[in-house]
């Protein structure tokens, strides 16, 4: 008669073989779900689905072309304000130009005043010496004068016939002085009025 034996497995045994089941399940989802992460999912390429991805397209489409049509906005802005800022350069330079032109001329009119100014106040001061000449010269003809110097003036109680005609000679010259330094004087006045005359009808064109 043959003896048999039966082997009761101990409880570590079950539970070390339970868990070894149960950590081959749990690796196996592991996998499984790396695998579900890893997969990219299917697109929808329903009607719906094209239809939105169509609107999608457009709206993106639209964005860059409104941003293209800003940036060629704001290229056209720049250069509009560039050519405004260089008529505006061009102007002021014009006008300074202008404003030193003009105080150029009014420098060289208050030039040409000032000398008018000292040519006249010199014409009057000849003319002045002049006249004291002429006065002078009238008044001592009635002398007569010595020939060494200083000149002496005198008038004897009693004049000879050569004294008497010297001073008629000399009378006779200090009446031609004046008349002489009036018409000098009369043909400059003249030609202060024609100048005059002038230069009004250069301010009145």
């Amino acid at each position: 008669m043959v003896q048999s034996s039966i082997i009761v497995p101990t409880h570590s045994s079950t539970a070390s073989n339970k868990r070894g089941v149960d950590d081959s399940s749990d690796k196996d989802k592991e996998v499984g779900s790396s695998s579900e992460l890893i997969k990219r999912p299917r697109l929808d390429m329903t009607e719906a689905g094209r239809d939105r991805n169509k609107r999608l397209f457009g709206v993106l489409l639209g964005t860059l072309n409104k941003f293209k049509d800003d940036t060629q906005n704001t290229s056209e802005v720049d250069k509009r304000r560039r050519e405004i800022n260089q008529k505006l350069q061009e102007k002021l330079d014009l006008e300074k130009k202008a404003m030193a032109e003009r105080t150029e001329a009014r420098k060289l009119e208050k030039e040409r005043m000032e000398q008018m100014k000292r040519q006249e106040e010199e014409r009057i001061l000849a003319e002045k010496r002049e006249l004291f000449e002429v006065q002078q010269k009238k008044v001592l003809a009635n002398f007569l004068k010595t020939t060494t110097e200083p000149v002496l003036y005198y008038l004897p109680s009693k004049l000879t016939d050569e004294m008497s005609k010297t001073i008629d000679m000399q009378t006779q010259d200090a009446l031609t002085a004046k008349k002489s330094f009036e018409e000098r004087r009369e043909r400059r006045m003249i030609g202060l009025r024609n100048d005059s005359l002038s230069e009004n009808e250069d301010e009145d064109t």
